[in-house]
Formats: structure tokens, sequence, C-alpha cells
């Protein structure tokens, strides 16, 4: 098995085409696919579904692509550290937030940039889940922190942190009781919804309320938490959402948070596959990896728990 192998299967891959994939890598495509069939009966496994309009990873060849990656990355890292090229992270990077996760690791993000790494110019580029995956697929941002499970195969992902799907309500209502509501509570209850409707909370909400053969009763709809909590404060119904997208209520004691179910999110950090990243976009996703993990720890992201695959005994 050769690199020069990986390097093919992974471009395949990410442009799930034989010709497309040979375009990238300025080759011819016979080269590309006689490699791929080389790694593919010395592994004893098929990994593309040759289609005629392009080609799909099988279950094989989607196991492969995760290690395949990570050799390639390792490759590459050991020729820039060959080459002395290893030096102090620098240049422009650009790290995608919602709203909503902005609030709570923004501002402590982007300080520690500033003081770690001084010669990276750090820009913050907020925008909506769906938004900021297509902007990493197509070289816009260098990571981001999006919500899952689940992410494109053009994308790779490491779980940060879980966090509780909660039922946000006044304090004074006293209408839902205990360490957890029941989703059939939500049987009549007029909701504030949060976020786009295509947004990963309002998703696995419908979901789980579609599995309970239970609909929605809409009270009001807002994009963003920050208008949606104002409503829930004015009086117009609950919502479904994190706590930590309401923490400063909840410790001034005019929201309470109550896990909803068993539902949660799993947040994630996001990065491109296929492309070789800078220096400078390494540093700065492992800063907002370790910010993550600290804010955890410490208590700070209201809520948040250990992943399930990274949770400890």
């Amino acid at each position: 098995m050769e690199l020069r192998q990986l390097r093919y299967f992974a471009a395949v891959a990410r442009e799930r085409h034989f010709g497309q994939a040979a375009r990238a890598l300025r080759i011819a495509q016979p080269a590309v696919s006689r490699q791929i069939q080389q790694l593919e009966a010395e592994l004893g496994v098929r990994l593309f579904d040759r289609r005629p309009r392009g080609a799909v990873l099988t279950a094989e060849g989607l196991a492969l692509l995760d290690r395949a990656e990570r050799l390639l990355g390792e490759a590459e890292a050991m020729r820039r550290d060959a080459r002395g090229q290893a030096d102090r992270p620098r240049g422009a990077v650009t790290i995608g937030l919602s709203p909503g996760v902005s609030e709570i690791i923004g501002a402590t993000f982007a300080t520690r940039a500033a003081r770690q790494f001084p010669e990276i110019r750090m820009r913050l580029a907020i925008g909506f889940m769906h938004d900021l995956e297509k902007q990493l697929e197509e070289g816009a941002i260098d990571a981001a922190m999006l919500n899952g499970p689940g992410a494109s195969v053009r994308l790779a992902a490491e779980p940060l942190l879980a966090e509780p799907l909660c039922l946000i309500c006044a304090a004074a209502d006293r209408r839902f009781q205990g360490a957890a509501v029941p989703l059939r509570a939500l049987a009549g209850v007029p909701l504030v919804l949060a976020g786009r409707p295509d947004s990963w909370v309002r998703r696995a909400l419908r979901d789980a309320l579609g599995q309970e053969a239970l609909g929605i009763e809409v009270a009001g709809e807002a994009d963003t938490v920050a208008v949606a909590k104002r409503l829930v404060l004015a009086g117009l119904g609950p919502m479904v959402d994190v706590a930590s997208m309401v923490r400063a209520e909840i410790l001034e004691g005019r929201l309470r948070a109550v896990p909803l179910g068993a539902l949660a999110i799993t947040r994630l950090l996001v990065m491109p596959r296929g492309r070789e990243p800078s220096p400078a976009a390494v540093a700065a996703a492992g800063l907002l990896r370790d910010c993550a993990r600290e804010m955890l720890a410490s208590g700070l992201w209201l809520g948040a728990r250990a992943p399930a695959a990274s949770a400890g005994p």
C-alpha cells in the first residue's frame, strides 16, 4: 500500500467521481482507476460502488477513509517538519460559530487566540449551521463548531461535548416539574420555536414527537434564540433548546431548563476533508477544542457533559 494510492482514494471519496478526482489531482483518469483497483485488490474489499454518474463509498470504503485521512495528514506533517516549515503559526484563519455558540465561547476563544497566536489574523464567521457546513465544504472557512450527530462525508467531525435538549420555561411556570419532562407532557402545549425550520434542534424535536404520535402546537417562531427567549419571558410559551443558550436568565432566576426525555445534541469540531489545513488553522482548531473542553470541565458550559463516544467509565 502506497501513500499515492491513499491520496487517490481520498480524492475520489471527496469528489465522488473518478474523472473529477483525476482533474483535481491533475493526472489521467486511467491512472486513478488503476491505483484504486490495485488498492482494492490488496485489501480484498470493494471501496466504491461505481455508478453512471459517479462513485459512492461502500461501508468498507467509509471505514478506510478516516484512517487514510489521518495517515495522509501525518505524512504531510512529517514533510513540513523535515523541511523546517513547522514555524510559529501565522496567517488568516476563519472559524465558524452559530450565533448562540458564539455567545458562549466566542469571546473566550478570540481573546486566547490573540494572546497565544499573535501572528494569526483570526476571524469569527457567525452563521446558521447549514450555512457554515456549506462554507466549510467550499473552503470559505477553516473550521467550525457544528451540531450533530452526523456531518457530510466531505467533513471530518470530532465530538467535543453533549448537551441535553430542555424544555425552557418561565421560572414561575409550574406545569413542568421534576428532574426531566417526558415528551408526552408537550401534548397541547403551544411552543415558541427557536431557529430555522431545518435546524438540528427543530428537526430532532419534530422526529421525537412524531415517534410519540404527537404534533407541535406553535405559539410563535424566531430564527434566533435571543429573540425566542424574549418571547418565553413575555409569557408566549416555553421553548425547546439547550440550557447553555439561556444561562444568564437561569442564573438570574427568570427561566428554568428541564431536560426533555432523552433528547440531546453533540457539539462537533468540524474541518474539511481532503485539504491540508495550514499550521495556523490547525492551531486555531486546537485552541477551540481546548476552550470547549475547559468550559465543560469547569461547568461554565451549562448543562454540558462529555460526549458518549469519549465519556469515561
